[in-house]
């Protein structure tokens, strides 16, 4: 078996200690790696592991969900499995199976199975992409050289008095809506933003995307709405609409995009789901359910 080990750059204690501790496992199994570290160019490092992947048979993120966001993208359509050791900042994903690392080490030689994938526009996402306040608090972040997960709390809160939601139309499934957006996702899995359970019923391989559809209502009805999000009470908010969707059209144009925490472009946008598209080595907590 030879492995394709994807590392984000980083002085944290606990991603050199996976590092080290992958790098013992091959030798210890004698299987061969190449490292590849990324450089924060998505679409050079998006073709420089596609070029890679005919050398290897299995794909391990050290990182978080960006990094992981660019591992997918590079692996949609190739024969590899991909495995992940969290160890990033927000880490929404690996969030979703409440494992601990070792049960993620040892997910690295669980059979993979196929899980599902989303896509927008051009972009596929593993976890939630989303258009409106979300992707308004990714570009504040990106601004910043460094953050905390502590950050996404503290901008959010911070760029919600604000916020100027606008308008969006789109078509999801087959029902024309239009509102004044706040925050509208598609979830493939449960958390986003550094920890909000948004999606507590998402399902990697249910073939279907989690639509949250929440509008906005004035300053004190928005910050009351993320409130209930934050303590998982979103369901009971009054303009909230909830879907299960296979696809949805954005038609309005100039909305900021975010996948996997990454703003990937502007509305408008066509969003699908690809069934079984990857395959992932899920901790063994995810896999006996």
């Amino acid at each position: 078996m030879s492995l394709l080990i994807i590392v984000k750059p980083s002085t944290k204690k606990h991603s050199k200690k996976s590092l080290n501790w992958l790098l013992d496992t091959c030798e210890t199994r004698q299987l061969t790696y190449c490292i590849f570290f990324t450089t924060g160019n998505f679409e050079h490092d998006c073709e420089q592991i596609k070029v890679q992947l005919s050398k290897v048979s299995k794909v391990v993120v050290l990182g978080g969900d960006g990094t992981l966001h660019l591992a997918v993208n590079a692996l949609i359509g190739s024969h590899c499995s991909l495995a992940l050791l969290p160890c990033g900042t927000g880490n929404d994903f690996s969030r979703g199976f409440d494992c601990h690392i070792e049960q993620w080490r040892q997910a690295l030689f669980n059979p993979p199975i196929a899980i599902d994938i989303g896509k927008i526009n051009t972009r596929y996402f593993i976890n939630i992409a989303g258009v409106g306040f979300d992707a308004h608090v990714v570009k504040a972040i990106n601004a910043k050289a460094c953050f905390s997960a502590f950050d996404y709390s503290w901008i959010s809160a911070k760029e919600l008095l604000y916020y100027n939601a606008q308008q969006l139309k789109g078509v999801f499934s087959t029902q024309t809506m239009q509102y004044p957006n706040l925050i509208t996702v598609f979830a493939n899995h449960k958390y986003f933003g550094g920890g909000l359970k948004i999606a507590p019923n998402a399902d990697l391989s249910d073939g279907h995307l989690e639509c949250y559809q929440m509008r906005s209502g004035g300053v004190f009805y928005n910050v009351l709405s993320f409130i209930k999000l934050l303590f998982k009470r979103h369901q009971h908010i009054q303009n909230l609409t909830y879907s299960r969707l296979t696809s949805a059209e954005i038609m309005t144009q100039g909305l900021l995009i975010e996948a996997d925490g990454e703003l990937v472009g502007e509305t408008p946008a066509k969003i699908s789901v690809h069934t079984g598209a990857l395959l992932f080595h899920c901790p063994i907590k995810k896999r006996l359910q």
